[in-house]
């Protein structure tokens, strides 16, 4: 006959207690997950409602939608601000929205740089497309900064 092991005492009760601790342990951490995160605060510094149009060359057309005034076109970096624009366009043409409506571009006091579209709600964090891919968007608002002053 073959005898089959025997746990009894001290070697059963630290099985339990290994068993029971990873159940609690298990529990712990899921009850941390479903806790609400901390929401921060983060104030607009500035914005700026754009229109955009594809342009004959590749490029970006831009247009103020409260003045109506063109603004220099997105070039360099068109193919990442198509693409940006491509999804944004679409999700709205999906939600029942139009071409001409406006986008609102506006820099963050985190140091973001968001574009987002009023009408759907979807907003795309342009910062984590990396600092040349930003650089088409930000000059935007660089230019009603300069506006600015020169209206002063």
């Amino acid at each position: 006959m073959v005898s089959s092991p025997r746990v009894e005492g001290w070697p059963l009760v630290l099985i339990g207690l290994c068993i029971a601790s990873s159940i609690a342990y298990a529990a712990w951490s899921q009850h941390q997950k479903a806790q609400a995160p901390v929401l921060q605060v983060v104030a607009v510094l500035d914005s700026r409602e754009l229109i955009f149009a594809d342009g004959r060359d590749g490029s970006v057309l831009v247009t103020d939608a409260r003045s109506g005034d063109a603004l220099p076109p997105i070039v360099g970096e068109a193919g990442f601000a198509r693409g940006v624009l491509r999804g944004l366009a679409q999700a709205r043409l999906r939600a029942g929205g139009t071409p001409d409506q406006a986008f609102v571009l506006r820099r963050e006091s985190d140091g973001g740089l968001r574009l987002g579209d009023p009408f759907t709600g979807r907003t795309v964090d342009l910062t984590s497309f990396g600092p040349d891919n930003v650089r088409a968007f930000q000059s935007l608002l660089q230019v009603r900064q300069q506006e600015r002053e020169g209206g002063k």
